[in-house]
């Protein structure tokens, strides 16, 4: 595998930084190890997450250790399937991890490995690193790595700290809560539940799931910030304790019935809309082709029976549906499966 790709991308970051003669490089001009230092000390605290396929592809993402007893933080994903997932460490050792819990909304989860981990992330309940200030973006980003290769690393800065509730309510997006806006590439496949870290090696939050916009096909980089992540294990998990189970998932629908001839990499068109169900009252068509859900993107059968699994009975969510030529955007909240 690639050993030296996060160099590659922190060397192209590096020439900006000389540039742009921002204060922090140029008390370190003459040694830029300052960074590379930072990386090395984050490298023991990232774990390569492989789980549940994605077609004929495996799925795969990044998570961050959390404690000292195995806890890890990671993404949503379809890694996410199945009840147990692998985790690769910084040494290359494989270990089966537990899902312990979900939250749809800041799109997190939290995994478990029974193995002692000395060297974790400090989760602050304070914000870390304000508008302007350097950070760096460890993740798993095209899967570079998937033994004990280091992760790869960008140079950014934080654009804003923003909420998306506030600024995005009307987009087709499933994140909702706090947020650090950055201006390195975090969008690309694996790269979720990465590290993003200040130039001196504190956590700044980790990388996002994935937020497509299908009205302008962009992409949004970000970061889901140290406080919400503290929040997220201090609520129904303790880091130094036995964590609560998953709940039970529960199957959801619509009320339609898709067309499914030609197998399941056919596009979700819908065949039948059930009489009296959230789609009747939403008021979806027959031939509605099914573009998105909450902020997924919707390719076929099988993406459509994806979502479902991350959706929650009577939680309204937003759905794209092509009609003709025409994008049609509802509000729909499915119903617990008959």
């Amino acid at each position: 595998m690639n050993t030296f790709g996060w160099r590659i991308a922190l060397l192209v970051g590096c020439m900006g930084l000389m540039a742009s003669n921002h204060p922090v490089f140029a008390q370190q001009k003459s040694q830029p190890s300052f960074i590379d230092q930072a990386i090395s000390k984050s490298q023991p605290k990232m774990v390569k997450v492989f789980g549940a396929s994605a077609g004929k592809v495996e799925g795969f993402a990044t998570g961050i250790i959390v404690s000292k007893d195995g806890l890890i933080l990671s993404s949503q994903g379809v890694f996410l399937d199945g009840r147990q997932v692998k985790v690769v460490l910084a040494d290359g050792a494989e270990h089966i991890a537990t899902i312990l819990k979900r939250d749809r909304e800041t799109q997190l989860s939290l995994l478990k490995i029974q193995a002692v981990t000395p060297s974790f992330f400090e989760l602050s309940a304070d914000s870390v690193g304000k508008k302007g200030d350097w950070v760096i973006a460890l993740s798993n980003a095209f899967k570079v790595a998937d033994k004990d290769e280091p992760v790869s690393a960008m140079l950014g800065v934080i654009s804003l700290r923003t909420t998306m509730e506030a600024r995005l309510t009307k987009r087709d997006v499933a994140y909702r809560g706090e947020l650090v806006l950055i201006d390195a590439i975090t969008s690309n496949p694996g790269a979720s539940g990465g590290a993003v870290i200040t130039p001196d090696g504190r956590l700044v939050g980790i990388v996002g799931k994935i937020i497509n916009s299908s009205e302008t096909n962009t992409r949004l980089n970000y970061a889901v910030p140290t406080q919400v992540l503290h929040e997220f294990v201090a609520g129904k998990a303790s880091v130094n304790g036995e964590a609560q189970p998953v709940m039970e998932q529960q199957d959801v629908e619509f009320g339609v019935v898709l067309f499914k001839l030609g197998g399941r990499n056919n596009p979700a068109y819908i065949d039948r809309v059930v009489r009296g169900s959230p789609a009747a009252k939403a008021k979806l068509k027959s031939d509605d082709m099914i573009v998105s859900i909450a902020g997924e993107k919707i390719g076929n059968l099988k993406d459509y029976a994806e979502s479902l699994k991350s959706l929650r009975p009577e939680e309204e969510v937003l759905m794209i549906v092509k009609r003709g030529v025409e994008m049609v955007r509802v509000r729909i909240a499915p119903r617990l499966k008959k």
